[in-house]
């Protein structure tokens, strides 16, 4: 396959795609591996200024293969589905994540040691291992300076926040992990419209490649999920940025309603 920009700044992938990749280069991916037309999900964005001049368009969230349905979640259908978490348009829909779910029966998927050691052969040791019995999560994590080698050997970054409440000022301190969560910033790529804006996507975070292996009886599900925070961050500003202008434009074309 041949992909229609240039690498983004890690080495992961998922069934050969990385965010940024063309939704065409996506959709040949899906082609490959199913028969079945991919489902999707949609929604109106619609943001009206205090004004009255209203920005609306429809949005498409996400494209997939492998949607056993609320049923099959339930009971555990084997699966094997691959979700792309898109862009808009101003970003020609490219995804800016890629997430993979496998459900299948035991004897059918490698253990959790063995998963861990194809990941590594492909990847090298991870930024954070986590095991527990038949439970085990690895995550690789990129800064925008770079492979994070070990998440816990960071020490946590001090975010301080002053709040002017009836007029009373105070300071509030939260401390957090470049990669890691926090309240006051946004762990999603998926827009949602706000201004002004209170949350940034995961500061300092290039992106996050993340492997987690759940063992239970006769039944294995595995995960992997690759974010790109950067590019969400790149869509947040451009698609706010547009919006905001049609929201502020002094030019108003007339309706041609039947009065």
């Amino acid at each position: 396959m041949t992909r229609h920009h240039e690498l983004r700044g890690y080495p992961y992938e998922i069934l050969g795609l990385q965010p940024g990749d063309a939704l065409e280069d996506v959709l040949t991916v899906y082609a490959e591996r199913s028969d079945a037309a991919p489902t999707s999900k949609s929604e109106v964005l619609r943001v009206q200024s205090p004004d009255g001049a209203v920005f609306e368009f429809t949005y498409q969230l996400f494209t997939r293969i492998g949607d056993v349905g609320i049923n099959g979640r339930l009971a555990k259908a084997a699966q094997d589905q691959v979700t792309a978490t898109l862009s808009s348009d101003v970003m020609q829909q490219r995804p800016m994540a890629i997430h993979r779910n496998l459900i299948q029966p035991s004897d059918e998927l490698p253990e959790p040691l063995e998963l861990r050691a194809q990941i590594e052969e492909t990847y090298g040791p991870p930024s954070r291992v986590q095991i527990s019995g038949r439970e085990m999560t690895l995550t690789y994590a990129w800064s925008t300076e770079g492979f994070i080698d070990d998440l816990d050997a960071l020490g946590p970054i001090t975010h301080e926040e002053e709040r002017t409440f009836s007029g009373r000022t105070s300071t509030s301190i939260t401390e957090y992990e470049i990669c890691g969560s926090a309240r006051h910033y946004r762990s999603d790529v998926t827009y949602q419209f706000e201004y002004p804006r209170d949350k940034e996507i995961k500061p300092g975070c290039l992106a996050t490649f993340t492997v987690s292996y759940r063992g239970d009886p006769g039944i294995t599900s595995i995960g992997f999920s690759l974010v790109d925070y950067e590019l969400g961050r790149m869509h947040m500003e451009e698609l706010d940025r547009q919006i905001i202008n049609a929201l502020t434009d002094e030019e108003v074309e007339a309706s041609d309603m039947d009065l």
